[in-house]
């Protein structure tokens, strides 16, 4: 017989007895715990990296997005330099995109095809992207976004004026260094800035100094000059009464003030206004002393000839100073400070060329610039097809005729009217090559601020910026007809648009 053990002194009285029932039972729960939990563990392992695939993929998509908006904005209004309808990232970016184009054609919205066979309002781009680890399950997420063409006509960037000098080095309107010159600082020419391009050959450049925009009050003001004690910047300024060999200073801006207007007339001379509304016999020059050298300032001179003294060519970034349609001129979109002439005031020229467009503070131009016009269509359907008619006292009464050809050596003419008042309203026997559509804001940017012959073909300007344009002998460009394309070398009088809106909408993760 065994006996139990009892305690001895100072201790409890407690056994042994039932602690390996105990610890078995504790085992026994421990291990149905784990069975438990492991499955649990694995789960939230296999979410956290479900979660982070789940967020690469994302990432991924966004991306893409990116990379396709940034394409799309590259191109810069131009349709036929959209990135194409699909793009793939690699292996790096993970990402695919899908684009589709659209337009409203015939008031319904239309898929363009691709590449996009006209100018889009809007792109529907969808892009997936991939997890950067993917055993398996879904690793993919998928963005959409519709995409907004902004079609801004804010136009005025400003460039420089030059004396029409036959021969190099070239002179233009200095502002001495700087972008705001001190009140009363002389207005003077020198050098055109220029620089070598890629290939080694000089170009003209424009630099802040060099930088003007003739606005509609007719001041020619140093773009960007603006400050707290010129709020709207520096202008060219001459004192009144006029005088011969008044210096020409920059001044704050005035607005429509007579001793800040300048009016180019029909010599490319910057005339003077004494009271706001009448031309007067003073004109911006160089002394006699110091044509064609730089340097020299700009004075109150006479007006006229004088090719390297005070005949001037703003490029066309200049602006159109107040031409528009209420003077009755047609102002070129793409070379915005030319408008449409009738070449040298002869009616018998083979070509008809976008000049400088010429002024006056009471918008009373010469008539070779002065057009009555078509009524504005505001939809494709119902435009009028009518005449496009000088007017003015001094005119002959010539009208614009279209060559009804696509060909290089054809240009835009003019020839007698026929007797007919130049009032709107379409005459059905009125000859084919006279009849001209002129559109406003159709809704529709490639059609809009058109003007369009017999044959459906848009009025265009020959294209200053290739490298052998067909020119006047000015460097004016001629006019043609040419396949309508929305390019921005075929609208007129195409108004300022200074909206701006965010062109991503309507993004949604699918």
């Amino acid at each position: 017989m065994r006996f139990a053990r009892r305690p001895g002194p100072g201790h409890s009285d407690i056994t042994d007895r039932g602690s390996m029932p105990m610890a078995m039972l504790v085992t026994t729960v421990v291990m149905s715990l784990g069975a438990v939990m492991v499955p649990v563990l694995v789960r939230q392992a296999d979410n956290t990296t479900t979660v982070s695939v789940r967020s690469s993929a994302i990432e991924a998509s966004q991306t893409g997005m990116d990379a396709a908006v940034g394409q799309i904005r590259a191109a810069a209004g131009d349709f036929k330099k959209l990135p194409p309808c699909e793009l793939d990232g690699g292996t790096d970016d993970r990402y695919h995109v899908s684009i589709k184009y659209y337009a409203p054609v015939a008031g319904v919205t239309a898929d363009l095809g691709c590449p996009p066979t006209g100018i889009p309002a809007t792109a529907r781009l969808t892009v997936t992207g991939t997890g950067s680890s993917a055993p398996g399950g879904d690793n993919t997420r998928t963005l959409e976004a519709t995409y907004t063409f902004k079609t801004t006509n804010e136009n005025i960037n400003g460039g420089n004026i030059r004396l029409d000098q036959p021969t190099s080095p070239y002179l233009c309107m200095d502002s001495g260094g700087t972008r705001r010159p001190a009140a009363g600082t002389p207005v003077k020419v020198e050098e055109c800035e220029r620089k070598l391009d890629g290939d080694g050959k000089l170009v003209y450049t424009i630099t802040s100094d060099q930088r003007f925009a003739y606005t509609p009050d007719l001041n020619i003001k140093l773009v960007k000059s603006e400050s707290s004690t010129a709020p709207d910047g520096m202008c060219l300024d001459a004192p009144m009464p006029r005088n011969a060999n008044n210096a020409v200073t920059f001044q704050p801006c005035l607005g429509r003030v007579a001793r800040q207007q300048w009016s180019l007339d029909n010599s490319s001379n910057f005339r003077s206004t004494s009271d706001g509304v009448n031309l007067d016999s003073y004109c911006l020059t160089l002394k006699d002393a110091d044509a064609g050298k730089a340097g020299s300032a700009i004075v109150i001179g006479g007006c006229g000839g004088g090719s390297n003294q005070r005949v001037w060519r703003p490029q066309a970034a200049v602006g159109a100073g107040m031409a528009s349609s209420a003077t009755g001129q047609l102002i070129n979109y793409k070379q915005f400070s030319r408008c449409l002439d009738v070449t040298n005031h002869d009616v018998n020229m083979s070509y008809m060329i976008v000049w400088f467009c010429k002024q006056a503070p009471n918008g009373d131009v010469s008539w070779n610039q002065r057009w009555t016009l078509p009524p504005l269509a505001i939809a494709q359907a119902t435009p009028v097809a009518e005449r496009i008619r000088t007017t003015g006292t001094s005119s002959p009464g010539v009208c614009l005729r279209s060559p009804r050809s696509t060909a290089s050596n054809k240009y835009v003419t003019v020839t007698s009217c026929p007797d007919k008042p130049a009032l709107p309203g379409e005459d059905p026997n009125l000859a084919a090559d006279l009849r001209w559509k002129m559109y406003g804001d159709t809704g529709v940017y490639a059609t809009s601020y058109t003007v369009v012959d017999v044959d459906g073909r848009c009025l265009t300007p020959t294209d200053l910026t290739v490298s052998s344009p067909d020119t006047h002998p000015d460097g004016t460009a001629k006019t043609r007809v040419a396949t309508c394309d929305g390019s921005l070398l075929q609208k007129w009088n195409a108004p300022a648009n200074l909206t701006n809106p965010d062109p991503l909408t309507n993004t949604i993760e699918k």
